[in-house]
């Protein structure tokens, strides 16, 4: 089912998700991956169990005096654990699910209902209305937005490795879609819910996305990894 998926995302995509947008920050040293990025496991627990351990384990959080360890914990709530759950659940325009499965699930309240899940001070309703910008902003709290403008993909997946972290980030493509992606050494991958045939969330390593051909500007917000934005997490 996995490589049908994979498949369909060879076609470009022709219109939008739900919503109808700057300076770098540093990245930091990575270890170089030879393997193939792999999609993160889905856990044995439920969705729902994971939303009550949420409060548990942000309150451990805020007692460490360790930022990684915060950090980490973020990445581990967020991309190994929420996120695997909503792996193929289809998409569809108006999607608004509380839950992952077979509801489907348009782009952008795929990221803001994860957001809010993972304990994100944020309105899903609110943040899925905005434009991919404006959403990066305002989980960014207006500060500076990393802006990735590119002519041919290589040239964006160049400027993406030299200017963002390793971890989970917020990434808005032009003013049409959005969704995660994920670095791990120079291996990088998109996780958005894909409208093509109501293809749904996948986890689309960029070398292959149809992303490359919705628009020429990305707009990125660093979530681990980033103090801002690990202190509004924990807030």
């Amino acid at each position: 089912m996995m490589q049908f998926r994979l498949l369909l995302l060879c076609f470009p995509l022709w219109v939008s998700c739900q919503n109808n947008a700057t300076q770098t920050v540093d990245s930091n040293e990575s270890t170089k991956s030879t393997s193939p990025l792999q999609a993160p496991t889905k856990p044995k627990v439920t969705y729902d169990q994971l939303k009550k351990e949420t409060t548990a384990i942000k309150a451990k959080a805020r007692k460490e005096t360790d930022f990684t360890k915060q950090s980490d914990a973020f990445t581990e709530l967020l991309y190994q654990k929420l996120i695997p759950h909503w792996l193929g659940t289809p998409w569809s325009f108006d999607g608004h699910p509380e839950l992952p499965g077979n509801q489907p699930v348009a782009c952008s309240y795929f990221v803001s209902t994860t957001l809010r899940d993972v304990g994100v001070p944020i309105n899903r309703y609110k943040m899925a209305q905005m434009g991919p910008m404006e959403e990066a902003q305002l989980l960014s709290g207006g500060q500076p937005v990393i802006t990735i403008t590119f002519s041919a993909k290589e040239d964006g997946i160049n400027q993406l490795l030299s200017k963002i972290p390793e971890g989970i980030h917020f990434i808005g493509f032009g003013s049409i879609h959005v969704g995660f992606l994920y670095r791990k050494g120079d291996q990088m991958a998109f996780i958005h819910s894909y409208y093509k045939n109501n293809v749904g969330v996948v986890f689309d390593p960029i070398e292959n996305s149809p992303l490359w051909n919705v628009c020429t500007t990305f707009y990125v917000y660093p979530l681990s990894g980033n103090p801002d934005f690990i202190k509004l997490w924990l807030k």
